[in-house]
């Protein structure tokens, strides 16, 4: 009996200690899907007491969905900004979009942490599934003159106009009878 009670004592003071620190590692994750159209890079800019994604840059190739992954170990709302540039003549181009990223970390009544991911862009503050980029280059077209060039001489006038001082045929000028 005295064995049996030593050992339960034993096992006891052995697993007590990580009892405590099970909690404690108790995580949360968010990912946060990234789709870059033509390819290109990502970088997630984490705000004041926000924990860092795993990569804060990710390189997603054209067709491909790229992931930012965040761990959280404390309840907490957690706020994200996301930005874009693209490869282009050997230089590099910013995205006119930025996207604002919010995660929710909440803890169920059993202490396991969920995560509510919200995001929004710049251009549409409507709630999106993912992150997308779009590739489509600034648009610097020209349109086509629609003003036809002055083919008139000096003294000559365009059909159905009239030079100063003088009148249509069939009309008068006030004044004259």
């Amino acid at each position: 009996m005295r064995k049996f009670l030593f050992l339960c004592l034993s096992l006891m003071l052995l697993l007590f200690p990580f009892a405590g620190f099970a909690h404690a590692a108790e995580t949360a994750g968010a990912e946060i899907p990234v789709v870059i159209e033509g390819g290109g890079t990502a970088t997630m800019i984490s705000e004041v007491n926000s924990p860092l994604p795993v990569e804060s840059t990710i390189q997603v190739d054209n067709g491909r969905t790229g992931r930012f992954h965040i761990d959280f170990t404390e309840p907490g709302v957690y706020h994200y900004t996301i930005k874009a540039e693209f490869a282009e003549n050997g230089s590099t181009r910013e995205a006119d979009t930025t996207y604002r990223v919010t995660v929710e970390v909440y803890e169920r009544k059993d202490g396991v942490l969920y995560t509510v991911t919200t995001i929004n862009s710049n251009i549409n503050p409507d709630k999106m599934d993912l992150v997308r980029f779009d590739k489509t280059p600034p648009t610097t077209t020209t349109q086509p003159s629609t003003t036809q060039p002055d083919t008139t001489q000096p003294g000559t006038t365009q059909p159905g106009t009239t030079q100063p001082g003088t009148t249509q045929p069939g009309t008068t000028q006030p004044g004259t009878t």
